[in-house]
């Protein structure tokens, strides 16, 4: 099948209609002259998480928590205060850095930490 389209996430893919006119299941598969198949594009990715449970519950350990620890600590409402993609990224890779310390402080200690920090 050929890629035939992109709409909104999604991959559409044609059949070549010589193969179809040939199938004895057309009649079965569609009433079109060729069988089109729609596909998102992070099929895949849901293919190998659904494959491995393992992996969603260790992203749902490791991940989602301090995620959902920097949405209500940092950002409170859960929006970003900056526009555009770079002031998005900005203001996230802040909040990562101020949730790492704080972390970080939690674990060692501030005496600890800024020991280690020279």
């Amino acid at each position: 099948m050929t890629l035939k389209q992109r709409n909104k996430g999604d991959r559409i893919y044609q059949a070549d209609v010589s193969d179809c006119a040939a199938c004895p299941l057309k009649s079965q598969c569609t009433g079109a002259q060729c069988r089109y198949v729609s596909r998102h594009a992070h099929e895949e990715a849901f293919e190998r998480m659904l494959a491995h449970p393992q992996m969603r519950a260790n992203r749902r350990s490791i991940v989602e928590h301090p995620f959902g620890n920097l949405k209500q600590w940092l950002f409170g409402n859960g929006h970003f205060l900056l526009r555009q993609l770079e002031g998005a990224k900005a203001e996230m890779a802040l909040a990562v850095n101020a949730y790492n310390l704080e972390r970080a402080i939690s674990v060692l200690g501030a005496r600890q930490l800024m020991a280690l920090m020279g």
